[in-house]
Formats: C-alpha cells, sequence, structure tokens
C-alpha cells in the first residue's frame, strides 16, 4: 500500500468534488464544517489507490456523467452538495430594487 501526503489526498478531495460538479469554495463560505468533515472523511479513506485507479481509467476513457465511485466515502455528501446546486444555465435570482 502507498501512503498518500496530506496535499495528494486532498487533491484527489478536490479532484472528486469537481467531477461531481461540486464548488468547494462557495460551500466552504456557506457550510465550512460541512467541508472540513468531508475533507477529514477524504483523509482517512483507506482507498486511495482506488481512487487513484478510478482516476486514470476516467483520464483514458471518460465516462459522460460518470457519477462519484461508490468506493468514496463522501459519495454522498458530493451528491447531496451538487442536488442544491442551482443548475448552470438557470437564471440566479436577483432581489427586487
Amino acid at each position: 500500500m502507498e501512503v498518500d501526503t496530506i496535499d495528494e489526498r486532498l487533491a484527489l478531495f478536490r479532484a472528486m468534488a469537481g467531477h461531481a460538479g461540486v464548488d468547494l469554495a462557495a460551500l466552504a463560505a456557506t457550510v465550512p464544517q460541512e467541508v472540513r468533515a468531508a475533507a477529514q472523511r477524504c483523509l482517512g479513506c483507506r482507498d486511495s489507490e482506488a481512487c487513484h485507479h478510478w482516476f486514470a481509467e476516467q483520464a483514458a476513457a471518460p465516462a459522460a456523467d460518470a457519477p462519484v465511485p461508490g468506493f468514496c466515502r463522501n459519495a454522498a455528501q458530493f451528491a447531496d452538495w451538487h442536488a442544491l446546486a442551482p443548475a448552470e444555465d438557470e437564471p440566479q435570482s436577483v432581489p427586487p430594487a
């Protein structure tokens, strides 16, 4: 088993969040405790080799809208965050002047 550095593990966390369509910066501004908890789950994960392998497979043969893999300890959290995010083509509501 290869041991990742903290920076490598957090890079996987950010990459998986990006794959899931999650804006970590925006979430960190609104729910920082949830983002910290998710990062901690990633840091404590024992499947980093599977994560690296999964990303390598995605790079070799990208699947359209491939979901976050089931082994990801944050799969449910990423799905929840993604469901809460407004659609990119959805107009943002502007408060009346």
